[in-house]
């Protein structure tokens, strides 16, 4: 039985998601991605412009699925349910091995003066949106919880995508004891109730 084209597109894809987000942009090789894939230059060519369009193809792809996500829980949900629901969500994403863009997104980051000036456009749209959602998330949590705060949403917002991003990579270099997700639970305690010391 052949294979669809799209079948090959998606396996390219795939495969380079995979390969960029475990070895980075630039020490992984379109050499390396023809070989997992199982495809000529050719076939790639059809596809891609080069490595590049196939990683701004990625980039796009993510944000997209980041968004659908996002979408998913804010319908039906209140406020302090949110934030909680959307990090749960997210780790079992992560805990699959089916889903790697958190681990594509960080290190793309890490290296981003390195990329194209497309690729890092992308990334800061990426992380301005990022900003803005869990503002929104932390300021609908704040008001349940009768805050007075609202106004450091923004400040909040900002600590915590720079926690939980710098969480992700000292992961990888230095593992902790704790999973991620006990992690994000414990910042998500020093957010929503400053006051209260985490266990």
């Amino acid at each position: 039985m052949s294979r669809q084209p799209t079948d090959t597109r998606e396996r390219i894809l795939d495969t380079a998601t995979n390969l960029f987000s475990s070895h980075g942009f630039r020490a992984t090789s379109i050499d390396d991605i023809l070989t997992a894939v199982g495809i000529t230059k050719g076939a790639f060519y059809h596809y891609f412009n080069g490595k590049e369009h196939l990683c701004e193809v990625i980039l796009d792809q993510a944000a997209r699925e980041y968004h659908q996500l996002a979408d998913s829980i804010q319908t039906g949900n209140q406020g302090a349910e949110l934030l909680p629901q959307w990090l749960e969500m997210l780790t079992e994403k992560q805990r699959s091995g089916q889903w790697l863009y958190c681990r594509l997104i960080t290190r793309l980051s890490v290296e981003s003066s390195e990329l194209n000036a497309e690729m890092q456009n992308k990334l800061r749209m990426f992380w301005l949106w990022c900003q803005t959602f869990y503002e929104t998330l932390i300021r609908k949590a704040m008001t349940e919880k009768n805050d007075a705060s609202p106004a450091n949403a923004a400040q909040t917002a900002r600590l915590f995508i720079a926690a939980h991003f710098g969480a992700m990579w000292l992961d990888r270099c230095a593992p902790a004891t704790e999973d991620l997700a006990s992690v994000c639970e414990t910042l998500l305690k020093l957010i929503l109730t400053p006051n209260v010391q985490p266990t």
